[in-house]
């Protein structure tokens, strides 16, 4: 079953972008804010927001908030995707991961590439109408067709193998971060192969243009060829997970991570992600959580296509170095995020 949590009233631009992902459903609902469904395993989400002047859709909002009182697990064993308008440039990412990181974290899914975003003038579709002959409105509507389909057939064959390829960018001798990713691998039985963006210069992305990178994408090359990127993303093609271990710089990820994201986009043109788990841990000495998740979101899973496992993030405070592993509660912690981390992937 496909559930719909909608806006209140629809735009005419959404109902249709709505009506396109739902064309190879013959069965699904919208849900009404008093008549909120038991969810079951396996049932299909889609959340179908619009921005309003502050960049929110309060009635997304408000649905969430009714199923986080209903159950903090209220999405778990579901599957979900989002369509997103917006009449001006702004707000379709950033309020569109705010509703993946509350969700993921009452245990929703979000299959690979999962959303459709588009603003009034179709304008961001422009190109890929440069490899397509039709019109910027009808590319939006393929994708959201296209989107449904890929949430409708998602299935994902067991592997008993599976490996994981693990990112940090820590000093490994007093990091929180790093110690918390240790316990978490060291608790795992599968295969991990593990990276440091902290030891060498990573360069960012050059910037060369759309047919410079796809030339050097086609030869499965970047024009910076002599760092450790390219050593983890060749470790990536052979993984069924990437974990991100990412401590909290002044609300923001550290620049390593940006740098790879950026270099990943010549990978990202030949190789496809959307069969590859997302896994994050995220320590703050202060506060900050949110944010540092919802880039992590919105650079790995909605621009290059990562799958957002169920609770995703396992998010921690820690201020002096190595205190995190004094934490009363931690190994609890760790041992379920690690239990659930192994369970997803030799399930899947």
């Amino acid at each position: 079953m496909l559930y719909i949590f909608s806006s209140d009233s629809p735009s005419i631009q959404l109902s249709e972008m709505i009506n396109a992902f739902c064309h190879s459903y013959s069965d699904f609902k919208f849900v009404a804010l008093d008549n909120l469904p038991s969810l079951k395993q396996h049932d299909k989400v889609l959340f179908a927001w619009e921005a309003d002047i502050c960049g929110v859709d309060t009635s997304i909002l408000k649905l969430i908030h009714k199923a986080y009182l209903s159950s903090p697990k209220f999405f778990s064993g579901c599957k979900g995707s989002i369509l997103c308008f917006s009449k001006t440039i702004f707000y379709t990412k950033y309020f569109s991961s705010h509703i993946a990181f509350l969700t993921n974290n009452m245990g929703l899914e979000f299959i690979g590439k999962p959303m459709v975003e588009a603003i009034e003038s179709y304008n961001n579709f422009k190109n890929k109408q440069r490899l397509n002959n039709i019109s910027l409105k009808q590319l939006c509507l393929e994708e959201c067709m296209n989107l449904g389909k890929r949430l409708k057939n998602d299935k994902h064959e067991l592997n008993q193998n599976p490996k994981i390829t693990a990112v940090h960018a820590s000093h490994i001798d007093r990091s929180n971060t790093y110690a918390l990713m240790k316990l978490i691998l060291d608790n795992l039985s599968i295969e991990k192969s593990i990276f440091s963006l902290a030891e060498e210069r990573i360069m960012d992305c050059r910037g060369c243009d759309f047919e410079q990178c796809m030339n050097f994408s086609n030869h499965g090359v970047c024009y910076y060829e002599g760092d450790k990127l390219k050593d983890i993303f060749k470790s990536l093609d052979s993984s069924q997970a990437l974990l991100v271990a990412c401590p909290n710089y002044n609300d923001s990820m550290p620049a390593n991570y940006f740098a790879m994201i950026n270099r990943m986009t010549y990978i990202y043109r030949q190789k496809d992600f959307s069969d590859k788990y997302l896994y994050a841990i995220i320590v703050s000495a202060n506060s900050g959580f949110d944010m540092v998740a919802g880039q992590i979101i919105s650079a790995f899973c909605f621009n290059k296509g990562f799958r957002l496992a169920p609770n995703f993030a396992l998010m921690e405070q820690a201020n002096e170095p190595l205190s995190i592993l004094n934490l009363p509660h931690i190994k609890q912690s760790m041992s379920k995020y690690a239990k659930d981390l192994e369970k997803k992937l030799k399930e899947n």
